[in-house]
């Protein structure tokens, strides 16, 4: 498989091309998502500097920043493309990619700086609104591309982003009844189930639905032929099944409940690894190298932060700690995300192929992967000192090589 096709976007895992489509459609998705991952990146800079900077709501704020923010507003941009690519579908209207877009980065905005600064609960409840709003319309935006698709093999990965955006609003749902103090005193299983829904739901099922495409794009290998539609189908409901068990468990207090469902949840994270994802050798780790690792480690790191709450649940009624969402958070999705843009930026950069490779060399980062991982094991043991260093030195090195890339794009 070459590194790219159509204006420099990856061909469809395994073939030889992506399926015909819309003319113009790949062009039209590449500006919507450039546009899109640029906000994504001006909110993972202010959760940087919120996690540095002295503020009234600890680690809420670069939390809700970085997941709400920057995740989302990747998930926003990556999504569309990835389908208008992968299935051949019509990519959304500028509009509704910029309406979806403001109602995501407003309502953060919003939620936060009312968190902040105390602001009455109702403009917190306004700002989650908003986001769910944003989410409600990607996944209306993600349906009518998958209905209109010419290509069908990547309908798992689309239903996928489905489900997972159903989990946000539900998640989100919640986060709103919190604002406006209307949680009572269920707010502690209502923010427990919160957590749940718009981590391992909202951002991880995003994640199952694209790595089997993604990993085998990033590694430039055909995709796993135990990867099949069913067997990604299978993986997807054993993981929303063992969603709504923890949830349930969590909202009834039922911890045995909760715990054998992040106990299955594990498992399907498992699956994911041993059937769903390409086997990869030397030649693909000379190539991908740190980009690969870091999509491996981040599901590590998500695996064994998923297994320790459910240990958690089983024997004390505080899951979620400060270590091991820091561990989630940074050691699994800012990796993964890390990886995934990584690979993006230069693509859409665009330009041909000798710039593609080269745009490929400046993002490839061992420093990055080391500071991730670094950053993620100091959280995981409660050195934050340790932990800030390390992110500050992986935020500087990413900030370098994208002002690389971007002088490159505008030169």
């Amino acid at each position: 498989m070459t590194a790219g096709s159509e204006a420099g976007t990856p061909r469809a895992p395994g073939s030889a091309a992506a399926p015909p489509g819309p003319a113009g459609r790949v062009a039209v998705a590449q500006r919507q998502a450039r546009v899109t991952l640029v906000l994504a990146g001006a909110f993972a800079v202010t959760a940087a500097v919120a996690a540095v900077v002295p503020h009234r709501t600890g680690a809420w704020l670069p939390l809700h920043l970085f997941l709400a923010g920057t995740v989302l507003l990747a998930i926003s941009g990556a999504a569309p493309l990835f389908a208008v690519t992968w299935a051949a579908g019509p990519p959304p209207s500028g509009r509704v990619a910029a309406v979806q877009r403001g109602l995501l980065a407003a309502g953060v905005a919003l939620l936060a700086a009312s968190h902040e600064f105390a602001w009455p609960g109702v403009l917190a409840g306004l700002g989650g609104v908003g986001v769910i709003a944003a989410l409600v319309v990607l996944a209306a935006s993600l349906r009518r591309t998958m209905a209109a698709a010419v290509g069908r093999r990547f309908d798992p990965a689309l239903h996928a982003y489905l489900a997972a955006l159903t989990a946000g609003v539900a998640g989100s749902a919640l986060g709103v009844v919190m604002a406006t103090d209307s949680a009572g005193s269920a707010l502690a299983r209502v923010r427990t189930a919160h957590v749940t829904l718009n981590t391992l739901g909202l951002v991880g099922l995003v994640i199952v639905g694209t790595l089997p495409f993604f990993a085998a794009t990033e590694a430039r290998v055909k995709m796993s032929r135990r990867a099949t539609a069913g067997a990604q189908t299978a993986v997807l409901g054993w993981l929303c099944l063992a969603l709504a068990v923890t949830v349930a468990g969590f909202l009834g207090s039922w911890p045995a409940v909760a715990a054998g469902g992040l106990g299955a949840y594990a498992v399907g994270l498992g699956s994911v690894a041993v059937v769903l994802l390409p086997p990869v050798g030397t030649k693909q780790l000379a190539w991908a190298g740190p980009r690969l690792l870091q999509l491996g480690a981040g599901l590590v790191w998500w695996t064994g932060a998923t297994v320790v709450v459910a240990v958690q649940a089983t024997r004390s009624d505080t899951v979620f700690t400060p270590a091991v969402v820091g561990a989630l958070v940074i050691g699994g999705y800012a990796q993964i995300l890390a990886a995934a843009l990584a690979y993006l930026a230069p693509v859409l950069r665009g330009g041909g192929h000798e710039r593609l490779t080269a745009g490929f060399r400046t993002t490839r980062s061992w420093v990055s992967l080391a500071a991730a991982n670094a950053a993620a094991a100091a959280l995981a043991f409660g050195s934050a000192t340790i932990a800030t260093v390390a992110i500050t030195v992986w935020v500087l090195d990413t900030a370098v090589r994208a002002a690389v890339l971007w002088r490159g794009a505008t030169s």
